[in-house]
């Protein structure tokens, strides 16, 4: 132990090094000098941990484009050693540590980040980590804390999203939605002819579709900070409903495949009856030919002038089957 200070001017401290887990124990403040002794009767139980407790984080008010200042404090129990605090991520900011004195005569360290916010920080992970050295430099303790930034700004995108069906007579839904923060309060309307008409303020629209509902639907998201509108949804209700045009469309079809069935029917029976029709024909003419070349073969001619029997020529000529054309 060491006591540093002036006792005389009431501002003494002691300072205990390589502290382990066995020093918890209560302590009892005592002076002794060659002429006077004395002991505190109060007691101090000092509980030497092996982990440090979490670091002192303020986070202010964050609104986009505003300069803030993020301030993690740990304490300072060794002067001589003092622990080292930065952040992590910086966010693009300077980063300066400042040592102050406490009310109770112990210092502290802090560690300061001055940034801009944006709305790319909301909802990010900032951590404050300390290293305090102390004398085993192999094995220095380590604290740390995790914040989650909570950003404020004007809207930054608005779209509309469509549920079901435009047909007469159906459900039809509109979801407005929007990045803010605060979240932003939603506006619909409706415009027709060049004019505008306000119809509700939600972030969801419903109506049954008819042909009043035809128009540009645009939504307007606006927060504390700013508005912002949606690119307009152009929605057209058709005269007919879905079930309506589901029976025509089915009629249509079946009225298509029967004529497709007429067509294909007729393709196919045309060329038989052409083809037999001329089987029929090239029967009749080779039957014949058959005929008359019998008869030349049968009747040998005599020369008027002479006894003598003039050679007759006769062509035989090959018959195909007649049972083959029979068969046909």
């Amino acid at each position: 132990m060491e006591v540093v200070g002036d006792l005389r001017k009431k501002n003494c401290s002691t300072v205990m090094r390589n502290l382990s887990r066995q020093h918890s124990d209560r302590y009892i403040f005592r002076i002794e000098t060659k002429t006077f002794t004395t002991t505190e009767t109060r007691a101090v139980y000092i509980n030497v941990s092996d982990s440090l407790a979490e670091p002192n984080v303020i986070v202010p008010v964050l609104r986009e484009g505003e300069k803030v200042n993020l301030t993690c404090t740990v304490p300072a129990p060794c002067p001589s050693h003092p622990p080292n605090v930065s952040w992590a991520p910086a966010l693009g900011g300077d980063v300066t540590q400042r040592t102050q004195m406490n009310t109770d005569g112990t210092q502290s360290v802090s560690a300061i980040l001055n940034f801009i916010p944006s709305f790319h920080h909301h909802e990010l992970k900032v951590n404050c980590v300390s290293i305090h050295p102390l004398h085993r430099e192999d094995k220095p303790l380590l604290s740390h804390k995790t914040v989650i930034l909570s950003v404020e700004y004007p809207p930054k995108k608005t779209w509309i999203s469509l549920t079901g069906m435009v047909w007469l007579g159906n459900n039809v839904t509109l979801t407005c939605q929007s990045n803010a923060n605060p979240p932003a309060v939603h506006r619909w309307f409706l415009k027709r002819a060049g004019v505008e008409e306000e119809l509700n303020i939600s972030h969801v629209l419903s109506f049954t579709a008819a042909q009043d509902n035809t128009g540009e639907y645009i939504c307007e998201a606006q927060n504390t900070y700013g508005a912002m509108n949606s690119t307009n949804l152009q929605i057209t209700v058709p005269g007919t409903s879905f079930t309506a045009f589901l029976s025509l469309l089915a009629v249509l079809l079946l009225l298509l495949f029967a004529l497709l069935i007429l067509m294909i029917y007729r393709r196919n029976k045309e060329p038989i009856r052409s083809e037999t029709s001329q089987d029929q024909n090239i029967y009749a003419n080779m039957s014949a030919s058959a005929v008359k070349s019998q008869q030349l073969k049968s009747k040998p001619r005599k020369d008027e002038k002479t006894s003598a029997i003039n050679p007759v020529y006769t062509f035989k000529q090959k018959l195909p089957d007649e049972s083959i054309y029979a068969n046909c």
